[in-house]
Parts: C-alpha cells; structure tokens; sequence
C-alpha cells in the first residue's frame, strides 16, 4: 500500500509562533495595503487556519506574495464582491480581483444561506485571486451541518495529460466535508496531481526530494528535485487528468473563465475562478439516522487492524483537525525561511512584530 506523504517537520528548521499572533500580524499587513478591517480579518483568518491544519503551502507564506500583488495591482485591496446572476438556489459572484480568501468566504456562506431556504446552494465566483486551502470553505458548510464541496480554477496547464509528458490541465484543488455529529469533519482535500505544487515547495526548502513518480522537469524527464519539477503527473492516471478537466469545467468555465490549456502564466494578472456547494443534509430526512449511520461507520473503520507501517486507520482530515486543536495552544511551527521573509516584509512596512 503506497503512503500519503505527510508535511516535513524538522525543528531545526522551524520557528514555533503563537496562532493569535500570526493572525493579528497578518491582519495589519492587509490594512496597511488598503483593505478594508472586516475583509483583511477574513483573509487573515483563512491563511492561519491552513497553517493550523498543516497546509502551510496554503497558509501564512502566500501573505508577501499577495501583498507584492496588491502593489502590482494585480490585487485590488479595495474590492468588492458584487452579484451577477442570481436565482434561489445558484449565484454568480465578481469577486473584483481581490483576495480571494474573501470571494471564496462570501461564495459559500452564500451557498449555505441558499441551501437553507431551497435545500441546496450553487455559487460560482469569477474575477477574484487564489482562495488557499479549498477545505477552508467546505468545512464552513460542515460546520453548518451541511455536506459542502469547493473546486477552484487557478494557473495555467501544469498537469500532464494521461498518456503525454505535456501540461493540459491545472493541479485543480477540490474538497469536500460531511458533518459528524461529535467529531471533527470527515474532509477530502486534494489535488487533480499526485501532489499539490505547495507540497512540492514545501519538501524541497526541507531540503527533502519529492518521490519518484511526481514530476517531469522541462525536458520531459522524470525528477525528484522539487526545484526542477515544471510538470506534474495526474493523480491515479487518467481519472486524476478527468477530475482536474471537470474541476476546471465547474469552477472556471460555469463562471465565464478560460480552462487553463487558454490560461498564460501570470495567472495572479488573469485571476481565478470558484465553484461552492452546500447540501442541506436535514431536508433529504432524519437527521439523527444520518448521523447515527456515519458514526457507527466510523467507529468501524477506526477499529479496523492497521497495514505494516501505520499506528491506526484514520479518517480523511483527522490528522488536519487534531493538528489545529494542538497548534492553537502551543503555536504553529512554520519553516524559517517563509517566516523569516514575513518578518522582512513586516518590518519594511513598519509594522511591530507581535512576538
């Protein structure tokens, strides 16, 4: 049985900072820049909740890279999310090419708030930037209650084709959660590649070579330096190469984008696409059956006798939820270089280090 590679962690290499802290710091730097508090709280917010979950790819180290966008103005810190198209159960959002943190937090609330009244929500965001971690918004529907899904169409083709070395499709993220009655979310949140490209960021600045089997470098060959890495192969072959062109069919085009083979390279200039789902679980029956099921599944699961190499079976997202739950009270260990280079912007924007 092949294993998920789990993030590195390496305490030479790491700095332990509070979550509070981290938000607080960001939330400054997003002011600063221009946006508004109530949408720099959002976008901070979302950063520091991936970096609890451990998907630092996804967290605190894009802050630098959306704050060089918003001088660019490739980010517009003033935005404002607009409706377009709206029915009872869809919408279509214009997230005005701000950060997309916020979009994205508008796009499912608003999904949630439709599934409510008519059972199910539809929204589709176009015009807005990179949402960072998808599980951030599905897990908004769960913690409502509801089962919640999030894809996003963002960046050019850098995923081969099923049976080619060339790119054709995005390393398109989804996620989907179901509530639990009394636990943590069940949550899948993965990549269309056999990796997501933070994932390749973050093993290679542990100094640590991405697996065989990942990626080609620019002359087609296979690589295990993360550093060489220019295209990824898809997940489970052709059904990874499937997922990604659906993914970017909901996500982008529903939403009047391009698919990412019409995507340039400077996806930050062109912007990115959402597509957000919420199911009503209580409008379909008994809730308390629909709980009872999946808790007595679970249970099951949990108890069952683990394969050569693993301690337990776990759930999808469990390890992502028990890291949150810890990392809250005893800080969040982040590698020094991203952490040092948020210091570094910190400090030319003349604002106090909260620790």
């Amino acid at each position: 049985m092949s294993e998920t590679v789990d993030i590195p962690q390496d305490l030479d290499q790491e700095r332990v900072v509070p979550a509070e802290a981290l938000e607080a710091l960001l939330v400054k730097m997003f002011v600063k820049k221009g946006m508004f508090k109530v949408d720099a709280n959002v976008g901070a917010a979302r950063l520091v909740e991936a970096d609890l979950r451990g998907i630092h790819s996804h967290g605190s180290r894009l802050a630098p890279k959306y704050l060089e966008a918003m001088d660019a103005g490739s980010i517009d810190a003033r935005a404002q999310v607009l409706t377009v198209q709206e029915t009872p159960a869809i919408a279509l959002l214009d997230g005005g090419m701000g950060l997309g943190h916020v979009a994205a937090t508008k796009g499912m609330a608003l999904a949630i708030e439709k599934a409510k009244e008519v059972g199910t929500g539809t929204v589709a965001v176009r015009r807005t930037q990179h949402l960072g971690a998808a599980s951030l918004y599905s897990l908004m529907a769960a913690e409502a209650g509801m089962i919640g899904y999030t894809t996003t169409n963002t960046g050019p083709a850098s995923v081969a084709a099923y049976g080619s070395k060339q790119p054709a499709t995005a390393n398109n993220a989804f996620a989907w959660s179901i509530p639990l009655r009394a636990q943590a979310p069940f949550v899948l949140d993965m990549a269309c590649a056999v990796s997501s490209w933070g994932k390749v960021w973050t093993l290679s600045h542990y100094g640590e070579p991405i697996p065989a089997g990942w990626a080609y470098d620019e002359q087609g060959n296979e690589t295990t330096d993360g550093f060489a890495a220019k295209t990824l192969l898809p997940a489970a072959g052709a059904r990874g190469y499937g997922l990604a062109f659906i993914s970017s069919v909901l996500s982008g085009v529903l939403a009047g984008g391009l698919m990412p083979i019409h995507r340039t390279s400077n996806f930050v200039a062109e912007g990115s696409e959402h597509f957000f789902y919420a199911i009503d679980v209580a409008r379909f029956g008994d809730i308390d059956k629909f709980y009872d099921e999946l808790e007595s599944t679970v249970a099951e699961i949990r108890a069952l006798e683990p394969d050569t190499g693993f301690d337990q079976v776990r759930l999808p997202g469990e390890l992502e939820a028990a890291r949150a739950q810890k990392w809250r009270e005893t800080g969040i260990p982040l590698h020094k270089g991203p952490f040092e280079k948020l210091e570094e912007v910190a400090r030319e924007m003349k604002i106090e280090l909260p620790w």
